[in-house]
């Protein structure tokens, strides 16, 4: 089972300029797709923590990255990781931003700026750096396997009023999953999920704002929308809030 995260991504980027994306188009020629329109809050560390977990926000009560100033870890998450429970699975996970750093397991990597950067040269660093060492697990062949790809995200917070430049990064996550399909039989009955954890908008588009407009990293021109994009193949799960995603990973392994 291969599961390939990309935060932030909107269908509103995706739809519009499919003759631009062809590993997208792809997708939504041969797989299933829909909207995810999250009921709860629609930020990175819960959702994600939803999404590997198969708890719903108010189970698990992860509420972001920081909480009272204090950088939340592993161990402050009330709830266990799917590749926790599957013990006899080869499972190889990679950068699930649930905690700063995100969370590996079987396999390590350091991502460039800790992995919080908003730096557009290092985070293409990242996206490449991180792009070839999945490849280098998916050669390994293990049978469950997840990776998110967070950079999407930090260039749309600021960089959301560029088309032309958010577009360019569409393209290059689009580069990512066709790397990463090379190793995806769309012949075979193996599941596929690729998703993200909520979409994205301009400020006060979303049905709540998660970030303030204002930061000390300057001004953020985008913020989390709740309609977050999904696409599976050989999925045998209904999948309509993030944490249904753990519960499909769960049920195809049990």
């Amino acid at each position: 089972m291969k599961v390939f995260g990309i935060d932030a991504a909107t269908w509103d980027m995706i739809k519009p300029h499919r003759d631009e994306l062809p590993n997208f188009d792809r997708l939504m020629e041969e797989c299933d797709y829909k909207t995810v329109t999250v009921e709860e809050t629609p930020k990175s560390a819960p959702l994600w923590t939803s999404i590997f977990t198969g708890l719903r926000q108010s189970e698990h009560g992860h509420k972001d990255f920081v909480v009272d100033e204090e950088l939340q870890k592993r161990e402050d998450i009330d709830g266990t990781f799917v590749w926790e429970e599957l013990e006899n699975v080869d499972s190889k996970i990679l950068q699930v931003p649930a905690v700063i750093p995100p969370i590996n397991y079987n396999t390590s990597y350091e991502p460039e700026g800790f992995g919080v950067s908003s730096d557009l040269e290092e985070l293409e660093a990242d996206r490449k750096k991180l792009m070839q060492k999945s490849k280098e697990v998916l050669e390994e062949d293990p049978e469950f396997f997840a990776v998110v790809f967070m950079q999407l995200d930090r260039v749309s917070h600021f960089y959301w009023n560029d088309k032309e430049l958010i577009l360019e990064w569409y393209k290059k996550m689009d580069e990512v999953l066709g790397e990463l399909l090379e190793y995806y039989d769309f012949d075979s009955d193996e599941p596929l999920i690729v998703l993200s954890d909520h979409g994205f908008a301009e400020h006060g588009e979303g049905r709540v704002q998660t970030l303030p407009e204002e930061t000390p990293h300057g001004t953020l021109e985008g913020d989390h929308h709740e309609d977050a994009v999904l696409i599976t193949k050989n999925v045998d799960f209904e999948i309509d809030q993030p944490e249904d995603v753990g519960k499909a990973i769960l049920n195809h392994f049990n």
